[in-house]
């Protein structure tokens, strides 16, 4: 990856969009509509953010493409600029940046930034100069109360959406599977996700007969595996991150652990490469993937594929995407650059993303879709739930898991 700094990245964004803009004055039917933004190009998190840069940059062209944002009060369109900086994946580079976006470059409205760990005081920032601000990854609610009414959170899926239709697909599969092992890194995010679903699955009818929990880098994985080959679930149900989770798989497969469906809740192309043919059957999830219908659907796969950026690879982009999006529409419904009137735009309104309908909850953050199940077939992910979102037909019990093949 070309690692650029913070000046680089806005030295490039101004190059491509001109000159750094100063930021449209209230009212203004001239000046372009100009968006904020820190992204981790550098640091631990740079991994997961990647492309976004490219993605951002091809976003606002298809926007310009048609003229840009329509602001109503002008009768016109007027262009949509961004300024980018890179966070270093580090809260307090994130917070010198949005106080610089703020003051030096007076952008209108910000977008961004990612986690929750960067959400939560940034949003101090939108407080402080009353800038309504859509960030993307941040599931805490406190971002929402240090933003002082200012910020909007759209992670994707949320906690109670997150295997919401992988199980209602699982709970109408002829023969219904009876039991699920939940096995869970152990890491706070990790175990939030199992946690939840365990009473999800639960109140869905199946049994959870076992909760194991294992380490990164835990040199004893061999007596895990061998605890699921002993239980025989029907779902086998990891949540954990990528790294970790290999070694694990392999293991399940060099001693041929059975089941009809092994579910990884953070499956991703990364993984799946680790794995090789051992991903084969397991199933997933993601918010959005080409192919599948709803709106914008359309200008989502031209900004991923001229940016190179693929959704299995890099699973969290469409809530980056959707933030930019749900604040032009925003902006055009105000039909003013008019920060109060793009705060109550957000508020009261619904918007329509790639991944469906998306609202906002009293503390914030979205509530919105679920995220689309799907089946490594082939080696590539296939969309197979809700039939009416899916790309492909669910292979139950699964082939390469169950023993059996198509």
């Amino acid at each position: 990856m070309n690692r650029l700094t913070s000046a680089a990245i806005a030295a490039t964004a101004a190059l491509i969009w001109s000159s750094t803009p100063a930021g449209a004055k209230p009212g203004s039917c001239s000046d372009p509509v100009v968006f904020g933004t820190t992204l981790s190009a550098t640091g631990d998190l740079a991994g997961f953010a990647e492309k976004w840069r490219d993605m951002t940059i091809e976003f606002a062209r298809e926007i310009n493409r048609d003229g840009g944002i329509f602001l109503r009060s002008c009768r016109k369109k007027l262009p949509l600029q961004f300024i980018i900086y890179d966070d270093e994946s580090k809260p307090e580079t994130s917070v010198r940046m949005f106080e610089r976006l703020a003051t030096q470059d007076e952008v209108d409205f910000f977008v961004g930034p990612d986690w929750s760990s960067m959400g939560v005081p940034v949003a101090a920032v939108a407080a402080k100069y009353n800038i309504p601000t859509v960030m993307a990854n941040v599931a805490a609610s406190q971002a929402r109360s240090a933003g002082r009414g200012n910020v909007w959170a759209v992670p994707m899926p949320t906690m109670a959406n997150w295997s919401a239709r992988y199980f209602d697909m699982m709970a109408k599969q002829t023969p219904k599977p009876e039991t699920v092992l939940f096995v869970t890194q152990a890491n706070a995010i990790t175990r939030n996700i199992t946690d939840h679903w365990i009473q999800g699955a639960e109140r869905l009818g199946f049994k959870v007969i076992g909760y194991e929990t294992f380490e990164a880098g835990q040199t004893d994985i061999m007596a895990l595996v061998l605890k699921l080959r002993l239980r025989r679930p029907d779902i086998i149900y990891i949540s954990a991150f990528e790294a970790p989770s290999a070694p694990l798989l392999q293991r399940m497969r060099e001693v041929k652990i059975r089941a009809k469906d092994v579910q990884h809740a953070l499956l991703s192309g990364t993984l799946a490469r680790k794995l090789g043919a051992a991903v084969e059957g397991m199933t997933g999830e993601l918010t959005w993937y080409p192919g599948v219908k709803g709106p914008y659907a359309a200008l989502a796969q031209t900004v991923l594929s001229r940016s190179g950026t693929d959704m299995f690879d890099y699973p969290w982009t469409m809530s980056r995407l959707s933030a930019y999006l749900i604040m032009v529409k925003a902006v055009e419904r105000a039909g003013a650059v008019d920060r109060m009137k793009v705060r109550a735009a957000l508020a009261q309104g619904r918007f329509d993303a790639p991944p469906g309908q998306i609202a906002f909850g009293e503390d914030g953050v979205a509530t919105g879709n679920g995220a689309l199940t799907f089946q490594i077939q082939n080696g590539k992910p296939v969309i197979v739930w809700p039939p009416e979102r899916a790309t492909g037909k669910y292979r139950y019990p699964a082939p390469a898991w169950n023993g059996t093949r198509n």
